[in-house]
């Protein structure tokens, strides 16, 4: 009997001890498969009709998040959650990796629309290139769109930090950087500021009795005008006497402001440019003076409607083959009450009176006008902007016409005179880039008179006839 209890209770240890090896391999069994895929949700007891595998939304709908489990995704349509994330299902999703193209996309799903690790970190490079980071998209591709300090399209082929900074150079050119987007992309449009451009200007100095002088006045003959070409004419002589008595080689013309037909348009007073002469002043002063007053006298029945600026372009147009001398200053003086009304911009009329010199610094604009504008009423045009821009831009000078005509003559027959003995550029030039050269030697020996633009030579120093004078500067 006791045999027979020992075998019994035997028996039930053996069955016991089976039955804790049974529950100890099903644990060990869900604990290996959660290990395996930490993502999975765990299994539940209910299936959806049509599923192959265990889990809600599995198999015909795949995950809408990349949340479903492993085996659904599997046996369903292959696609992967929206976000492209590693919980998208291990084998779903084709073509929907990550939008941001993180690590996150799909195990086996398509790369992300930037890229993944292998198609660029951040849109193609590692600091973020836009479209032409490099062929792999690694991090070669270029940092900040094709260069390590932010190219935008044009940085290396490799797209490595040698892409170039600043789109293509290592101070910043546009588009024209090294092949390889180094730092050798080159000044101004793929480096650094450009050099300033020097201007050159070159001249020869001649006697004081070769130098020559032509002016061309244009007259203001409208309603209004009576009194100041009187005044003109009675006052010449304060502008005059001293080209006289220097024997400056001048000539005179005389022409209005109504351009109201193409006839009128630049039409010389009658003799003007033959009796205006130095060599008629020289031989008969008095004469001389008295036909300036006369001509001067333009008459007040012309247009209202003054356009002197392009009375002078249309002087220029009839007359500039026989009256001009190339190598004579050319003074334009506009005597007028009312504002220019010339259809085209004031340095369309510069430029053109320019284009008849070799030197642009030959030419220049004086104006006698309404600076401070006292007319008014009556239809008049009050001002002097255009004109007062033309003397600007050629560095000439600017009077009232309300005020005494003879100081304004004589001053401005002075500032002619002094051109004479100097040499007029161009241009502004800088501060401090101003340099004179006389038959190739450097020169301090001189003054810059700003008004005018012009270079004189200080009291001793004049360069010898026949000296070539060069001057350069960078332009203002």
């Amino acid at each position: 009997m006791k045999t027979r209890v020992s075998a019994l209770s035997n028996l039930f240890l053996m069955l016991s001890f089976s039955l804790f090896l049974e529950s100890c391999n099903k644990e060990d069994f869900y604990e290996k498969e959660y290990l395996d895929n930490p993502y999975q949700t765990a299994p539940t007891e209910t299936d959806v009709p049509g599923d192959t595998g265990p889990g809600p939304g599995v198999g015909d709908q795949g995950g809408t998040s990349g949340t479903t489990g492993v085996t659904g995704g599997q046996a369903g349509t292959p696609s992967t959650g929206t976000d492209g994330s590693t919980v998208g299902g291990s084998t779903g999703g084709t073509t929907g990796g990550g939008v941001d193209g993180s690590t996150t996309s799909g195990q086996t799903g398509g790369i992300g629309a930037d890229g993944s690790a292998a198609g660029g970190t951040s849109a193609g490079g590692s600091a973020g290139g836009v479209t032409t980071g490099g062929a792999d998209g690694s991090a070669a591709g270029g940092a900040s769109a094709g260069g390590s300090a932010g190219g935008v399209t044009t940085g290396g082929a490799d797209g490595s930090a040698a892409g170039g900074a600043s789109a293509g150079g290592s101070a910043g050119g546009v588009t024209t950087g090294g092949a390889d987007g180094s730092a050798a992309g080159g000044s101004s449009t793929g480096g650094g500021n450009p050099a300033p451009t020097i201007e050159t200007e070159t001249f020869r100095q001649v006697s004081s009795t070769a130098k020559k002088l032509d002016i061309v006045w244009i007259i203001d003959n409208s309603g209004s005008m009576a009194d100041e070409q009187s005044a003109l004419g009675t006052n010449f002589s304060a502008f005059i006497n001293e080209f006289i008595t220097k024997d400056v080689d001048f000539k005179m013309a005389i022409t209005t402001t109504d351009v109201s037909s193409a006839d009128r348009k630049g039409r010389m007073v009658t003799d003007s440019n033959t009796r205006l002469t130095s060599a008629q002043a020289q031989s008969n002063e008095l004469r001389f003076k008295d036909d300036f007053r006369r001509m001067v006298r333009v008459g007040t029945s012309g247009s209202g409607n003054e356009k002197g600026l392009e009375a002078a372009e249309g002087f220029m147009q009839k007359h500039a083959t026989s009256f001009l001398r190339p190598d004579a200053y050319l003074a334009v003086v506009v005597v007028s009450d009312e504002e220019d009304q010339s259809p085209r911009a004031v340095t369309f009329y510069t430029d053109y009176l320019k284009s008849f010199k070799a030197q642009a610094g030959l030419v220049k604009v004086y104006t006698i006008a309404d600076v401070n504008r006292t007319n008014s009423g009556n239809g008049i045009t009050t001002g002097a902007d255009r004109y007062m821009e033309a003397s600007t831009q050629t560095a000439g000078s600017v009077a009232d016409i309300r005020a005494d005509f003879y100081r304004t003559l004589s001053e401005m027959g002075d500032s002619i005179i002094n051109l004479l003995d100097s040499f007029a550029l161009a241009h502004d030039p800088a501060a401090g880039t101003l340099r004179v050269f006389v038959n190739g030697a450097e020169t301090t020996q001189f003054d810059l008179d700003v008004a005018s633009r012009s270079i004189r030579f200080l009291p001793g120093n004049l360069p010898p006839v026949g000296a070539e004078i060069t001057v350069q500067y960078v332009k203002q």
